[in-house]
């Protein structure tokens, strides 16, 4: 390695590990005697609001707290998360007054298989140290509109062009699918989705804007690779605007167009250091991801699947048409699915006795499904009428897929529960598959050389 190259790649590297441990020390913003007080607060919500059948979530940046019974101010200038009633809705840059108890998250068990989620970092990785349940918020003004707002206005119509062209439930599973917003979906849904081993396909993360980045280099390969290159990006960056372009967009997309580019260039070096790379610009930014944040976390196993094993899986599946790209699509499919799964069993602690047939079944549909809704939704901005007559396509697979879920999870014993285990299981099915990979790689080099 070169000089050059070698102090390149030191100072990222150290700048990344500087963060990751000074971010293991971080504690939260001191709220003074307003906290496990009831109090009023003044703020702006500071993100775009999610909502389920049972209210609306809404993140405010509290500039001032005041104690409800005395007036008296007691803190102020922190991230607050506020549930609150469904209505009146509000948006963000909305300027609102909110009373509740303010209190700081806690852990706690998800469910009856023994694990407890670390609800407290997953909220400090966006700068999140503090909660209000039950609280009421009212209107105070609104602040000037700005690009995140235009973005966030852009999502809304998004989705409001999908509930019309597509009704319930369908309109919910493509919100899961192509925004990642899979409240809407309801609690019993959701849980089918876990029963089959499906529920990543609605949690918006790498798993899901890398399987679409390679859909659409399929879809592209007669256009000369330049132009792939470039038509493909433009996509994937719609893609982000109008799904919000929120940090969890900005994210995926991101790890989506370095799998775009692993699979254009066919490099596999030069694909590890750009990978490498992105995933070091992303920990300097915001170290707590690493720890935190599922979505950085499938983010970079899917495309590492994608890079190491779509190539190999994708010899073996002569038998599998290459018309539409579906034999490249099953195997970008079926790669990222072997990467992602051990780590989501080690976190959710079920696996789905009948995934592998459902995957199977389902996933395949999954890249084209969220082309018909990502279309369905931005025709809808300008033809409302062809929204329509294009959602019927959307509606078609959607139905499909939502047929299959609920299908599969009413045969006994769909799944099983897999008591708590150690990361280092993970870790160690990882680096075997790596080693093994990596040994392959040789042997075929090997042979090569042989044969010449």
């Amino acid at each position: 390695m070169r000089k050059g190259t070698f102090v390149f790649w030191s100072v990222f590297v150290a700048a990344a590990i500087f963060r990751v441990a000074f971010s293991l020390h971080q504690t939260a913003p001191d709220a003074g005697s307003c906290l496990k007080q009831r109090v009023t607060g003044t703020g702006i919500v500071s993100e775009d609001p999610s909502r389920n059948e049972t209210g609306q979530i809404l993140v405010i940046a509290a500039d001032k707290f005041e104690m409800a019974s005395t007036s008296v101010v007691c803190g102020g200038g922190i991230n607050v998360r506020v549930k609150a009633k469904l209505y009146p809705r509000f948006a963000y840059g909305d300027q609102v007054i909110f009373t509740g108890n303010l209190n700081r998250p806690f852990n706690f068990s998800s469910g009856d298989n023994g694990r407890t989620f670390d609800y407290q970092g997953y909220l400090a990785k966006d700068d999140i140290f503090y909660e209000m349940k039950s609280a009421v918020v009212t209107a105070n003004g609104r602040q000037g509109t700005d690009i995140t707002s235009i973005l966030y206005s852009l999502k809304r119509g998004f989705v409001g062009n999908l509930e019309r062209a597509l009704g319930e439930p369908h309109a919910a599973l493509a919100d899961g699918l192509v925004v990642g917003d899979k409240a809407a979906l309801g609690s019993d849904l959701i849980n089918d989705f876990r029963i089959v081993g499906l529920i990543h396909i609605v949690v918006l993360s790498g798993f899901n804007i890398t399987v679409v980045a390679v859909a659409m280099r399929r879809v592209l390969s007669f256009l000369p690779r330049v132009w792939g290159i470039v038509i493909g990006g433009i996509g994937i960056a719609l893609f982000g605007v109008l799904v919000g372009g929120g940090a969890t967009v900005v994210r995926s997309c991101f790890m989506g167009l370095i799998a775009l580019i692993a699979d254009l260039i066919r490099r596999d070096y030069s694909v590890h250091r750009a990978l490498a790379f992105a995933a070091l610009l992303m920990l300097i930014a915001n170290p707590l991801v690493l720890l935190h944040d599922p979505s950085f976390q499938l983010s970079f196993l899917a495309t590492i699947g994608l890079i190491m094993l779509a190539g190999p899986i994708e010899s073996k599946l002569g038998f599998i048409s290459e018309k539409f790209g579906m034999r490249g699509t099953v195997a970008a499919t079926l790669s990222t699915q072997i990467f992602v799964s051990p780590f989501i069993l080690y976190m959710m602690g079920q696996i789905s006795l009948i995934g592998v047939v459902v995957n199977i079944l389902v996933l395949p549909f999954i890249p084209v499904t969220m082309l018909a809704v990502f279309l369905t939704g931005a025709v809808g901005f300008i033809l409302p009428a062809a929204s329509q007559f294009i959602g019927w396509g959307a509606y078609l697979l959607l139905s499909y897929e939502l047929f299959m879920v609920e299908w599969f999870a009413k045969l006994p014993y769909a799944a099983a529960y897999v008591p708590p285990f150690s990361i280092w299981w993970v870790a160690g099915f990882y680096a075997a598959l790596i080693i093994g990979f990596l040994f392959l790689k040789k042997t075929e080099s090997y042979n090569s050389k042989d044969r010449t």
